[in-house]
């Protein structure tokens, strides 16, 4: 049973990602654009290791990293494209610098490297994106924006919670946290 709910929850954040690469044009929002590309990419991937007859399939390197990838890059993206709409353009910027940081995770993911320092980083670094995708979405009065940076969090700390409740649903929270950072960036993007 696990594996097909599984398998609807990378159904859900495909289906997110196919709605951003058809509404979303690449010379006109290519952050967004790219962030549902790489979601796209590690929801494929996920829905076939969620298929697979073997239920105790080990993560190999190449999806440790596209976990990582998909962990780090939906919302900074977001951020740039959100911020390079509005009257803040140069703060843009900031997130991108902020995406530094999946370089250092996937160094350290490709070379057995792990760092617990890089991940408190990634932690800081989210937290920053959260607080500053909120307070553009207050400023501006475009409460999507919120949305995107409230389902962010909720992909990484709410999936955590709810795994110490109910394990089995702490990755389905995470990754129905993504599909709706996809979606609601999507919507908010395409529809001014």
């Amino acid at each position: 049973m696990s594996k097909y709910c599984e398998a609807l929850s990378q159904l859900s954040l495909i289906g997110a990602c196919c709605y951003g690469l058809y509404a979303l044009a690449p010379a006109e929002h290519p952050y967004g654009y790219t962030a549902a590309a790489f979601c796209f990419v590690h929801g494929l991937l996920s829905l076939v290791r969620a298929l697979e007859e073997d239920e105790e399939c080990s993560p190999t390197r190449s999806f440790s990293v596209s976990t990582g990838i998909v962990d780090v890059i939906p919302l900074p993206l977001a951020n740039i494209e959100f911020y390079l709409q509005s009257s803040q353009s140069g703060m843009a910027l900031v997130h991108a610098l902020s995406l530094i940081l999946l370089l250092y995770d996937m160094m350290g993911s490709l070379g057995d490297d792990w760092d617990r320092a890089t991940e408190t980083v990634k932690d800081l670094s989210l937290l920053g994106n959260v607080a500053s995708g909120a307070y553009l979405g207050t400023q501006e009065e475009n409460y999507y924006h919120v949305g995107v940076a409230v389902s962010a969090g909720i992909a990484r700390y709410g999936s955590s919670l709810v795994s110490t409740i109910v394990p089995a649903a702490g990755p389905h929270v995470n990754t129905l946290s993504k599909a709706a950072i996809i979606g609601l960036m999507t919507y908010s993007l395409t529809n001014k």
